[in-house]
Order: C-alpha cells, then structure tokens, then sequence
C-alpha cells in the first residue's frame, strides 16, 4: 500500500514540478500556460486513476481530487471544467459503480469553486491554504457520504480507511499549495531584484549626471526668458519660446523623478490619515478629470481612523499618479472607482478604470524604468510609485484584461496601537 501511496504523490508532484520550474517560463511556451496546466492536471488524474491504493479487502482510493482542484485554482476556470469533462470521460471508460455520486458531489464542489475562489489570485498564502484545505475536506467528506448512501457500510475497518482517505488529501493538498506558492515566491523575488538593479543603475546615473544637465537648462531658461521679454521679438517666435520653455519644464520634471530614485528614502516618517489624504487628491484632480470628461467616486468606509506610517507628500505623489493615470485611459463618460478596505493587518486601497486594459506581457514589465504605455511617457511615473510603497513595506498589485479596464490594488500595513 505505502508503494501505491508514494507512486500517486509522484503522479501529482513530478508535473507540477515539470511546470512551475522548467515549462512555465519557458519563452516559447509561455502563451500555452493555462493548456499546459490543463494537460499536465488531466494526466496526473489519469495516472492516479489507473493506479489506486489498496486498502484492506476491497476498499480502492486515489488522489485525483488534488490536480483536479489544482486545475482551477492556477489554470481558468474553462480549464478547470476540461479536466472535469477528461476526468469524466476516462471514469465512464474504466467502469464500476458510483459514478453518478461521485458526478454529484464533484459538480457540488465545481460550483462552491465557482462562488468562492473567482479571485484566488488576490487571496493572501494563509487564505489560500485555509480556504483550499477545507475545500479538500468537505469534497472528500461528500465523497465518503455518496458511497456510505449507495453501499451503507459499517464496519469499524472502512471507518479507518476513511479517515486515512480524509487525512491524505489534506496533506497532499497541503503539499501542493505549498511547493507552488513556495516556487512562485522565489521567481517573484528574482523579479524583484532584477528590478532592484534596475532601479540601482537608473539612482546612479541620474545622481551623476543631473547637476551637469541642470546647468545648460539653467543656462537656456535664461535666455528664452530674456528673449521672451524683448520687445523687439516677433510674436511668432515669442510662441516657439513659450513651447522651448514648456519643454524645458517637462525636462526638469523628468530629470527630478530620476533623483528621487536616486536619493535614499530616509524621509521621516508620519502618521497618515489614509481619507483624509484621499479627500486632498479629490480637490487636486476634480479639475483634470473634469477636463478629461470622466467622473471619479470615492467610495470610502464611514469610519476615519485608517491611519498608516509614510511620508504624506510621497503617499500622495503614488495616489495621484495612478489615478491621473486612470482618468487618462478612460474614454468620455467613464468612471474610476477608487475604494478602501481592510483586513487584520493591512489596508487596500483599489483604484480601478475601464479603460484599454492590459496584456499579460506588459503587466509583467509594469514598473520596470523606461517601459511606459504612454506616446510620451518616461515609465518612471510608476516605477517611483513601487519604490515608494515598498519604503512603507507595502505592496502594489495590478490586474488587467484588454479591453476590460485595469484595477490596481494598494497593500499597507496598519499602524499597531498600543493599549497602554
């Protein structure tokens, strides 16, 4: 039985390692990802079917419940339902009884799939693991209740083979999400220090070369304006200075966002009132989203003692960029929404649009220095935006679908109050 056990571990684990550490960030496969997924998850079902554990006289088990959940949790759902129509399709090929229960029970549990793990992605590790175990538990549960409706048996060795049933797919389970979060973890880490880099070489040169581009500026500024000034300048070269000068901002404005991602973040760090400082931004963009013909709701919680650690001007500099460019994405008569929430230890705050959206590629590169959207744009905007909420030890993760709108969604930690 323990050869059995082991062999079905195998059947599960060997294609799940197959995936997340060789095929998935495999450049020419990286667009098959989610039928990759879906064929590894209907193989791993297969092998485990063909293959089931003996236990005592008569009593079969197998662990085809985990790649099945699996395939639904990191494929799609559409993927999720191919593996059940595959799973299915080789039950009726085998034979045997029972299978319209178990058809029963499974459909039960593709439906609580479908109600309570839609955004498994945004769920945090200890809520994945939770939420994914007691999914395991109750379909094994239902499993263990349609064969004990249909055969009724009662003897104290099936109980046991029960409970060793339950017992197994929770651990296996358990495994899986683990070696995955684990694995995905360290390749988000890897990202994020090649970032880093980034960032680093971006600091260094913008702190070598900015005083040497700031004094011809300097230099130029000064003498449009004096010839701005002279009475005897054509009107008409009086607008080609005006358009020399606004260049000239829009340089400057670019060579500050390079040296503040040269300067060290070792600002002081305040109290901040997350509404209040949300209110402010409300009094800022009104005018530009008016202009833009696009409407912003604030939906905020009636409470106002959401309070975080960050420097004000920097917090609002993020907000203020992601939203202005939400309001640039929006097409006439749309809204971005931007809403708070909470959990034990962090505030969200969701800033969403719908507007062009977002391929899988180019969020990949979001952030990263010199990649922005924009005809114009430097993608620094954004690439501050992450230094700055990483200095508050929080988090920012983006969702995108094209055509569909983006939701970019703020993590930071609360303030611990002391109750002395």
């Amino acid at each position: 039985m323990l050869q059995q056990l082991l062999l079905q571990v195998v059947f599960i684990l060997f294609p799940t390692l197959l995936y997340y550490t060789i095929l998935k960030n495999n450049t020419y496969l990286k667009k098959y990802n989610s039928l990759m997924v879906g064929f590894l998850s209907s193989l791993a079902i297969l092998l485990c079917m063909s293959f089931p554990v003996s236990f005592g006289t008569g009593n079969m088990m197998d662990l085809r419940t985990i790649p099945w959940i699996l395939s639904f949790l990191y494929g799609s759902f559409p993927i999720g339902i191919f593996v059940t129509i595959m799973m299915f399709t080789f039950r009726l090929f085998i034979g045997g009884i029972g299978l319209y229960g178990v058809l029963a029970v499974y459909s039960l549990s593709v439906i609580l799939l479908f109600i309570y793990f839609r955004n498994y992605e945004t769920f945090t590790y200890t809520k994945k693991v939770k939420s994914t175990l007691i999914l395991t538990a109750i379909n094994s549960l239902l499993i263990i209740l349609s064969i004990q409706l249909m055969f009724g048996f009662s003897s104290n060795n099936v109980y046991v083979f029960y409970l060793f049933f339950i017992i197994m797919h929770i651990l296996m389970m358990w495994i899986c999400i683990y070696v995955i979060e684990t694995i995905r973890e360290h390749g988000q880490l890897r990202v994020e220090l090649q970032k880093s880099e980034k960032l680093n070489i971006v600091g260094q040169m913008a702190a070598s070369v900015a005083h040497e581009i700031r004094n011809p500026m300097t230099v130029v500024n000064g003498f449009v304006q004096i010839l701005q000034q002279d009475k005897d300048t054509p009107e008409k070269h009086r607008e080609h200075y005006e358009i020399i000068t606004q260049e000239l901002r829009r340089a400057e404005t670019i060579l500050n966002d390079y040296l503040t991602l040269a300067k060290p973040q070792a600002e002081k760090l305040e109290t901040i009132n997350i509404h209040e400082q949300i209110n402010r931004i409300n009094h800022t963009l009104s005018s530009y989203a008016l202009m833009k013909s696009v409407s912003v709701e604030y939906h905020l919680p009636p409470e106002n003692n959401y309070l975080i650690k960050g420097c004000p001007e920097k917090f609002q500099q993020v907000l203020i960029n992601i939203i202005k460019n939400a309001i640039e994405v929006s097409t006439k008569g749309e809204v971005v929404t931007v809403s708070i929430s909470k959990n034990r230890n962090f505030y969200y705050i969701f800033i969403k649009d719908n507007g062009c959206g977002m391929s899988k590629d180019e969020l990949q590169v979001l952030g990263t220095p010199f990649y922005s959207l924009k005809e114009r744009g430097t993608g620094l905007g954004l690439t501050i935006s992450y230094s700055i909420i990483h200095s508050m030890e929080g988090t920012i993760e983006v969702t995108s679908q094209k055509g569909k709108g983006t939701t970019f969604m703020i993590g930071l930690p609360v303030i611990k109050r002391s109750l002395v």
